[in-house]
């Protein structure tokens, strides 16, 4: 049906029609077309001082700066507003976005912000594009993970967390545990083929590290996380998987580290966390100027799998080996499909996601999954890197700025997986050093080892997250 109405004052023909909504101006013939995917809903307002007219307000998503989205609207005015309000309400309902979801938010995560955030962002928008919620606001360490253990998914078309990483660590890993046992998969087996996720999920930043939301949405906006639910598009995602001993210890939605990295987050965690988010600041620079480099160096057995090439360089008449655009130095062996560096290491850091583009490293968080990577990024600190090199490493990482690294001091390439033997005991000697060899980290959590072996892969399309960037 067209409607004759009043748009934002002027006059202007609007149809719903095959999946949009279309505004033309009949006084400069304009057109503005929306898919219904990006009409949020309709509401009401009284405007004027003294003699008072009801309007309606149509809210529609449009792109902005920085990959946000925003939510603006159009007044409506005119006789036929309340039809057209009633069929913008029953199209929005043959969208692709969720009915129902379960929302679950921890408030304490981050700066402590997620109540206000669902109150002021999340809890009107959802309530506008007529998305029910089931609000759960965690009040316990765990919870999160019983009501992931227990809750019946079948009534609800997605769940929405308010939090960080680990508020996405602890929900993937129960449902992605539970969906592999209801269907008899052995994960435990590296080189099983495992079952995608049947409920999609959305990260509303309000955490302290916040890269999942980002690497989805291409942003770190809680109202543009919430507007990819109402837009209401699936895409599939991956996760590191961690194994040791022959069995699956966790998966990981951002990164794996083992060496200083790892050590960095169990002081930040557990020894100073009563510094608040300077801790952040001060651990590194109390670990790098403080603490001795080569109290936590490593000799490791390092096996990447991943496509290796060989190159001819007729100036030195010699063989260079190549993973992708980037030549390779300081292995011990290697061939078509595998690398080895079997070296004394200082760091070993995996993402879940390729930020090697065109041979350099970029930590751009927004591009990291966008084309869809096939494999992911992996960095070796060699124990020769200095603290200058890894300032000045971290401080690209930092300015998300193309980082160049001294071939004698670290590696990174892209892989499929890869599998560590540490040579050395990780029991014995003193016992903090004995217990930090032990602990490798997957998205800020800590697992402990126990055999001095671990390997990673790469799990492909095995989480499905509301995305309209991917």
């Amino acid at each position: 049906m067209e409607y004759d109405l009043d748009v934002d004052g002027k006059e202007a023909l609007v149809t719903i029609k095959d999946g949009e909504l279309i505004i033309r101006q009949k006084q400069d013939y304009s057109v503005v077309t929306y898919e219904l995917d990006d009409v949020i809903g309709c509401d009401e307002v009284s405007t004027g001082w003294v003699f008072k007219t009801e309007v309606t307000r149509l809210w529609v998503i449009e792109p902005g700066p920085s990959n946000t989205l925003l939510k603006l609207s159009k007044t409506i005015s005119g006789d036929q507003r309340k039809r057209f309000q009633q069929e913008v309400a029953e199209k929005t309902k043959e969208t692709r976005r969720p009915k129902r979801v379960l929302l679950m938010i921890n408030p304490i995560g981050g700066n402590g912000t997620a109540r206000k955030d669902f109150a002021n962002t999340v809890d009107p928008v959802f309530k506008l594009a007529g998305i029910s919620m089931d609000i759960i606001f965690s009040e316990r360490s765990g919870q999160m993970v019983d009501v992931a253990k227990t809750y019946d998914f079948s009534k609800t078309d997605g769940v929405v967390l308010l939090g960080g990483d680990g508020s996405y660590h602890e929900v993937v890993n129960v449902l992605m545990k539970k969906r592999q046992e209801e269907l008899g998969l052995d994960m435990n087996d590296p080189n099983a083929t495992l079952s995608p996720l049947n409920i999609p999920i959305a990260m509303i930043p309000t955490g302290t590290g916040n890269g999942v939301a980002e690497n989805s949405t291409g942003s770190k906006d809680v109202l543009t996380a919430a507007l990819h639910v109402v837009k209401g598009k699936i895409a599939s995602s991956h996760l590191l998987a961690l194994y040791s001993s022959g069995r699956l210890l966790g998966f990981g939605g951002t990164a794996s580290t083992y060496g200083f990295m790892t050590d960095l987050l169990y002081y930040s965690d557990r020894k100073f966390r009563w510094l608040g988010r300077s801790r952040y600041l001060f651990v590194p620079v109390w670990l790098l100027f403080c603490q001795s480099q080569t109290n936590r160096v490593f000799n490791a057995k390092v096996t990447y799998y991943t496509t290796v090439s060989e190159r001819q360089n007729s100036e030195k008449n010699e063989t260079e080996v190549y993973v992708g655009e980037r030549k390779l130095s300081g292995y011990s062996s290697y061939t078509s499909e595998t690398v080895v560096y079997n070296r004394t290491l200082w760091n070993l850091m995996t993402l879940n996601g390729d930020v090697i583009k065109d041979g350099q490293i970029v930590f751009d968080l927004p591009r990291m999954l966008v084309p869809k990577p096939s494999l992911t990024s992996t960095f070796i600190f060699f124990d020769t890197v200095t603290i200058g090199s890894v300032l000045r490493f971290f401080k690209h990482v930092a300015k998300r700025t193309p980082s160049d690294v001294q071939d004698s001091e670290m590696v990174a390439m892209n892989v499929r997986g890869l599998t560590v033997d540490l040579m050395d005991s990780i029991d014995g000697g003193d016992s903090e050093v004995a217990m930090l060899r032990r602990l490798i980290q997957l998205d800020g959590e800590m697992y402990q080892l126990e055999s001095p072996s671990f390997q990673l892969w790469y799990k492909e399309d095995v989480v499905q997250v509301f995305s309209s960037y991917l």
